[in-house]
């Protein structure tokens, strides 16, 4: 005779005993109405400050996947509408930066779930982001007569002389500094926002799996970027030394292999960061100790680029971890990709 549980009826899966985990908690309307009234608030939000609103509305999409993915783009779509309606009202011109909120909140909305995306597609979601984020504000430049670069200038200039003001005269070649990395780095600050935005989203799916009881026990350690990362870091070491070949193009060449090279260095530092937490959590060190070899990790990510360069030997030549990658990754289950890692 088959398994039931105390009410006569076939055990579901997953459920506690079972060899399927901690099952995810499935109610009634009102958790629908719940997932609903977040994403609402999350999308009404968007124009007052897309961070905030991102954590609400992606807090509000991931309780929505109790209804399965079709829920989920649903979701998605009245979290849209309630930004737009939102945004008609206060300020129109906020409607993009509402929009690109709700893409990430959706984007990031599994996070700590089986429905998290892998790493691959979180680094395009935030490239998508901040390449909407630059396009929305060099748009505005153009309807203005000007361009997003003449605007970050302007920008740097008006702040460089208010701190030249503000402060005495050991301090203006420091301003002078910050003024000239500021015109080669300038596009970082997009990708620095969308990295703000999916982490914030980041939270809000998070939680939202807490609330359906189904989170996973995937951990930063398990963080794998995909090989293309690795080869748009080589691209931009390349394309950085390469001005000198290239006079005509020199600046702009080299503009464009700096912030290409480093937006690639922030995910190849955070896998060797993860490689480094894999190998203390594995020699059982203490959450002290893991904290301070974090810090640690940042100082010579910052002085040597150490830790990109261990992220980077990691994807192409090593493995350290043993995850399972490419045909591995597709052959093995779930269960012992977890395993291994």
């Amino acid at each position: 005779m088959a398994d039931t549980s105390e009410n006569d009826r076939p055990p579901v899966p997953g459920s506690v005993g079972s060899d399927e985990g901690v099952r995810e908690v499935t109610k009634g309307p009102k958790a629908v109405q719940g997932a609903l009234f977040w994403t609402m608030l999350g999308g009404a939000c968007m124009f007052a400050g897309v961070e905030l609103a991102s954590i609400i509305a992606a807090y509000g999409i991931g309780l929505s996947l109790q209804g399965g993915r079709g829920s989920r783009r649903s979701s998605f779509v009245v979290c849209c509408l309630s930004a737009v309606l939102v945004c008609v009202l206060a300020g129109p011109e906020q409607i993009p930066y509402a929009l690109v909120g709700c893409l990430a909140a959706f984007s990031f909305s599994g996070d700590g779930s089986e429905a998290e995306v892998s790493t691959g597609v979180k680094c395009l979601a935030v490239l998508v982001l901040a390449v909407l984020g630059a396009g929305i504000d060099a748009t505005y430049a153009y309807l203005n007569g000007t361009n997003l670069p003449a605007v970050i200038d302007q920008a740097v200039r008006t702040y460089a002389k208010v701190a030249s003001q503000s402060t005495s005269a050991d301090m203006s070649d420091q301003i002078a500094t910050v003024r000239a990395l500021a015109k080669v780095y300038w596009p970082m600050a997009f990708v620095s926002n969308a990295i703000v935005q999916a982490l914030c989203a980041h939270v809000g799916g998070v939680l939202a799996a807490r609330k359906r009881n189904a989170r996973t026990s995937r951990t930063f350690c398990e963080f794998d970027a995909p090989v293309w990362v690795a080869i748009v870091f080589v691209a931009g070491v390349v394309l950085s030394l390469a001005g000198p070949y290239v006079p005509t193009w020199s600046s702009q060449v080299k503009m464009v292999g700096e912030n290409v090279l480093n937006t690639a260095r922030i995910a190849l530092g955070l896998q060797g960061l993860a490689v480094a937490l894999w190998y203390a959590r594995k020699a059982g060190l203490g959450p002290l100790t893991r904290a301070l070899l974090v810090m640690v990790a940042f100082y010579l990510e910052a002085s040597f680029l150490i830790v990109s360069v261990l992220g980077l030997v990691d994807i192409f030549v090593a493995n350290f971890r043993g995850l399972p990658r490419g045909k591995a990754k597709s052959q093995q289950g779930p269960t012992e990709s977890k395993e291994s890692a």
